[in-house]
């Protein structure tokens, strides 16, 4: 049997730890009788006495509401960490470890054992994270929502600038959270809980301390004239304060601060009140959680399986498992940043998981958007974080839109048809000026062959990261091993010199355009002859679509790299527009942000499973078989012929 093992009281400093509350305790009660006359227990009786039944019920249903809240609170905390225990018997023990806490003290402590020997399958270690997370959000929380409210209510003249004060930090401290959603202290890593668990955090703590400062002002006597909102801000002051003592009950620093920024001429009626609210809102719900920490078999007997009838055959599959008859061949960028492939039923979609977001990418690999949208939005609430669709098709985003998603448009896939494309025409006048150029520098283009170069390749992708200054990712492929030996392959060649390639994410009827390295002195039209020689072996393997990749389609698009999309423009490619879509805007602007930061400030990159894609669907036999057909379709021999064909558009065309 586990146990929560509590620090022993050896050291002087662990006494000093564990007499300090009721030290500061005893101290805040001493500095309170210096300031206000103490009433006889028979005059708070009378007080007591006086209060109306209607009074009393009142106050409780607000305490009920406050410790709903709270269990609430333990739900999301649950969330993200993970716990996997999330549902009523959490929520449930959640709030008898705080009234249990509230009533001890030492918090950190008494939390984490009530919690740990209220749920079943918790252990001590979670039990530990779970009650300092939820103690530590939940005073950031607090801190926001005091600024607010001091702000809005300025008790006094310093309540205003205080009040800024803290929120500019709470605010900012959410930013540096979602710019680094990791801390590292030394061997280390804390992660800060996403923005929709912050939002989550601060609207439970909200209705907290509101419901909680409620039942306090229900009670006051007739006397004390203290309006709602003065009272509210006034609370939530205190409540801070008691928190930090550790003082059970927050006995003492509660009164004393109460009381400094309350002067009443009533200050008996003021007591009496402050009485009434601890027998409610703390030995009320501490005797039920005393009850249930001594047989807590009555709140595990509660415990019903949690089922979801939507993640009802939901499984997660490793990136190497990504089917190949997929309609995307793009999802194979999963193999890369560290997604999967989810399964819900029959529906499957390239996932991938940050701090933020659960994003879906790109169209599902196998079955349909409208299945997919409510597995995604639960999926997605287990971890805290926002669901997404990103570049998805105009026909899956109407799908997400009448199912209630906000639709953003922000991207147009480039697509041609490598059976019928054809180098004639007007439209293609740019691509045969620059494969000209190509062909007078001497270039030609071979598929790489399967143990790739990799040290010039490496060489000439550091060149290439050097002069635009760096690599984007998450969504954009990045120079790795395993992840191009899992690709198909073309290499630029000019004087038995590597001096440029691409590679492509290959499926059963795709192809997609993934990484392009030119080394800076490359001669012009290296890119395009290589793209050429791209659309011409997937024409002689039959694949029926070739995606060049999208280009930013938005309002400020046209500021976003401008030579990409003109370098695709030259194969006038059909302009396919891709979507983005969320439950929410709130969601879409987390989204946006979130994948803004993953690809331009992606990770170090993770190694992928070796030829998960290429080695398993490929043929040895057909790989060589296509590397002579590509040899000698651009061979320099040949290239002659080519230009042939290119002043005689008409014959060509013809043939």
């Amino acid at each position: 049997m586990q146990s929560l093992k509590l620090p022993s009281a050896g050291s002087p400093l662990q006494i000093l730890r564990l007499t300090a509350p009721f030290a500061m305790a005893a101290l805040c009660l001493w500095a309170l009788s210096t300031r206000i006359e103490l009433p006889s227990l028979a005059a708070l009786g009378t007080l007591l006495g006086q209060l109306h039944l209607w009074q009393w019920l009142a106050a409780c249903g607000a305490t009920g509401i406050s410790f709903w809240a709270l269990g609430r609170y333990d739900s999301v905390a649950h969330r993200h960490l993970q716990t996997g225990l999330d549902g009523p018997p959490a929520r449930r023990a959640g709030m008898a470890a705080i009234a249990f806490s509230q009533l001890v003290g030492f918090g950190l402590f008494t939390g984490a054992y009530a919690r740990w020997r209220l749920v079943p399958g918790l252990t001590a270690l979670q039990a530990a994270q779970l009650t300092g997370l939820v103690g530590l959000t939940f005073m950031a929380a607090l801190a926001f929502l005091c600024g607010l409210a001091m702000i809005m209510v300025p008790v006094f003249s310093w309540f205003r600038p205080l009040g800024a004060l803290l929120v500019v930090l709470t605010v900012a401290a959410s930013l540096m959270s979602f710019a680094a959603p990791q801390l590292r202290l030394g061997t280390l890593s804390l992660r800060w809980p996403s923005l929709s668990a912050m939002a989550a955090l601060s609207v439970w703590a909200l209705i907290d301390v509101m419901t909680a400062g409620t039942a306090l002002w229900i009670l006051l006597p007739e006397t004390l004239s203290i309006s709602w909102a003065t009272l509210l801000v006034v609370y939530a002051i205190a409540l801070g304060a008691a928190i930090l003592s550790s003082a059970p009950g927050g006995t003492g620093p509660l009164e004393l601060m109460i009381f400094t920024l309350l002067p009443s001429e009533d200050s008996t009626g003021l007591l009496a009140a402050l009485l009434a609210f601890r027998l409610v809102y703390y030995a009320l719900p501490a005797a039920i959680a005393c009850v249930l920490m001594i047989l807590p078999e009555r709140l595990k007997s509660m415990r019903a399986p949690v089922t979801d009838p939507d993640l009802l055959g939901a499984q997660c599959l490793a990136a190497e498992h990504l089917n190949q008859n997929r309609l995307r061949a793009e999802s194979g960028i999963i193999r890369q940043n560290g997604g999967h492939v989810q399964a819900f039923g029959f529906n499957q979609l390239a996932l991938l998981d940050s701090p933020q977001i659960s994003v879906a990418l790109f169209d599902p690999v196998t079955g349909s958007v409208g299945e997919t949208l409510t597995p995604l939005r639960r999926y997605a609430r287990q971890r805290n974080a926002t669901p997404c669709y990103y570049k998805c098709s105009g026909r899956n985003a109407l799908a997400a839109r009448k199912a209630g998603w906000v639709v953003l448009r922000i991207a147009a896939d480039a697509v041609v048809s490598p059976i019928s494309f054809s180098e004639a025409g007007s439209s293609h006048r740019q691509l045969r000026r620059k494969l000209r150029h190509a062909e007078k520098a001497g270039i030609s283009v071979r598929p790489a062959p399967p143990n790739l170069p990799l040290d010039q390749m490496q060489a000439l992708d550091q060149a290439w990261q050097k002069r635009h200054g760096g690599a984007r990712g998450t969504t954009m492929g990045r120079f790795e091993a395993n992840y191009l030996a899992g690709q198909r392959v073309f290499l630029a060649w000019q004087n038995k010199r590597i001096i440029g390639f691409i590679s492509l994410h290959t499926a059963s009827a795709e192809w997609c355009l993934d990484l392009i390295r030119i080394c800076p002195d490359a001669p012009d039209g290296t890119g395009h002859i290589l793209l050429r020689a791209a659309i011409a072996a997937a024409k002689t393997e039959e694949i029926p679509r070739l995606s060049l990749a999208a280009v930013p389609d938005h309002r400020y698009a046209a500021r976003m790299d401008p030579g990409l999309r003109r370098f695709k423009a030259c194969f006038a490619p059909q302009w396919q527009p891709r979507y983005m879509t969320c439950p929410s805007w709130f969601d879409m602007t987390i989204a946006g942000f979130e994948l803004y930061r993953l690809i331009h400030r992606p990770g170090p990159v993770l190694p992928a499973a070796p030829g998960a894609e290429l080695n398993e669907n490929r043929p040895p036999a057909a790989s060589a078989l296509d590397e002579d057909r590509a040899d000698a379709a651009w061979d320099p021999q040949n290239l002659q012929d080519q230009s042939a064909l290119r002043a005689a558009p008409n014959s060509a065309q013809a043939s």
